[in-house]
């Protein structure tokens, strides 16, 4: 399994990525808050790693952070539900949710992972 320090360097690539193009009017929203989620994917198993822990699904990852950060399930929920969303049924965030999701939710639930964006 990826150590601690290669999933910390795989949040900063994704955070790079996302900048690379995200405006909330991105036409490419669906892909926005599918790299947002997959940062924070990284930024969770980082925190297991150094736990000697790792995820075998997302299932399990949300498990995880449900016991990590119970007070930020819903924010890692909804950023999770729609990326699935976004990956598999064609969604498009509108501007008004993705600012949400890339401005709000993905800094707060970085921050308490203790990684700044």
């Amino acid at each position: 399994m990826p150590s601690q320090s290669v999933h910390l360097t795989q949040v900063r690539h994704n955070l790079a990525f996302l900048q690379s193009f995200y405006t909330p009017t991105t036409p490419y929203a669906d892909w926005a808050v599918t790299v947002a989620f997959y940062a924070v994917v990284h930024a969770v198993e980082a925190v297991l790693a150094h736990q000697q822990k790792h995820s075998q699904s997302h299932r399990e990852r949300r498990q995880h952070v449900r016991r990590l950060l119970p007070n930020l399930w819903v924010l890692y929920y909804r950023l999770d539900t729609f990326s699935r969303q976004a990956r598999y049924e064609g969604f498009r965030p509108d501007p008004t949710l993705l600012r949400q999701l890339i401005d709000h939710d993905l800094p707060t639930l970085l921050s308490a992972f203790g990684i700044v964006p």
